[in-house]
């Protein structure tokens, strides 16, 4: 585990270091800012556990890390993330990560991601469970930012096997033009179809734009420490140009922050 963890640390560092040092054109930042703009749409409200885009009441345990780590391919790219985060108090999760991006008709660009997420109430078989998180995203030496502030809830329908996420927030950009805030949601059904395997079908979008669809698989290779996701999803009706597909594993630690 550990080789793995560093080898995706390195790559995203050395995608960093590229970035910085050869730096961008005027050209390539504002394509890099549509670019982004347009795939920010599928994936801005994505700030859950793997692989759901809508998120979900539940942080790490407290005192603990983990790394999410997922490749995404899209018609015309594909992008490596890296996502690690820590819960040190107990009731708040922190995360700080970022994706290098290859367009197939345009140059690699780097987007850094953050988040931080506050547990209001724990859900469990007959609660329903509250959270609210403040993150953004920003393309690298690019006026591509994005500000969102999402609510959240997990209610369970039957106990822990068949869950209903609901997020509704708000998204605010800054991408060179006037700034402008959207409203945002998601609703998702999360349900045990096995024992170690759970199956997610969601759809989540922003004011003003086509909402999208998703499907995903989760299944614990380790249980509470490894999990192996996969996801296909797209717009609605726009499957031809907006079909998107991820698979990633996650990675979390015993409790060691004290």
């Amino acid at each position: 585990m550990l080789h793995i963890i560093s080898f995706f640390t390195s790559h995203y560092a050395r995608s960093l270091f590229s970035a910085r040092v050869f730096g961008v054109s005027p050209q390539t930042t504002a394509l890099r800012a549509l670019l982004v703009g347009i795939w920010a749409s599928m994936v801005l409200p994505a700030h859950a556990g793997r692989p759901m885009a809508t998120d979900d009441v539940d942080i790490i345990e407290a005192g603990a890390c983990q790394l999410e780590v997922w490749i995404e391919r899209t018609r015309d790219s594909r992008g490596t993330w890296l996502n690690p985060g820590c819960n040190p108090f107990g009731s708040t999760e922190f995360s700080l990560g970022g994706s290098r991006v290859h367009e197939d008709s345009a140059s690699a660009f780097t987007v850094h991601q953050w988040q931080i997420k506050q547990m209001l109430r724990a859900h469990d078989v007959t609660q329903t469970g509250l959270a609210v998180a403040l993150g953004g995203q920003q393309v690298h030496q690019g006026e591509a930012r994005e500000t969102f502030l999402n609510g959240i809830a997990t209610i369970p329908l039957a106990g822990e096997a068949q869950l209903l996420h609901l997020n509704l927030g708000a998204l605010h950009d800054r991408d060179g033009q006037p700034h402008r805030t959207r409203l945002t949601w998601g609703l998702a059904y999360d349900a045990e179809i096995a024992g170690a395997t759970r199956a997610s079908l969601e759809t989540y979008g922003t004011s003003g734009e086509r909402a999208n669809w998703q499907f995903g698989l989760r299944h614990e290779l380790v249980p509470g420490r490894v999990q192996i996701d996969a996801s296909v999803g797209s717009a609605i009706e726009r499957w031809a140009d907006t079909c998107l597909f991820t698979v990633g594993l996650v990675f979390v630690s015993s409790a060691f922050l004290h």
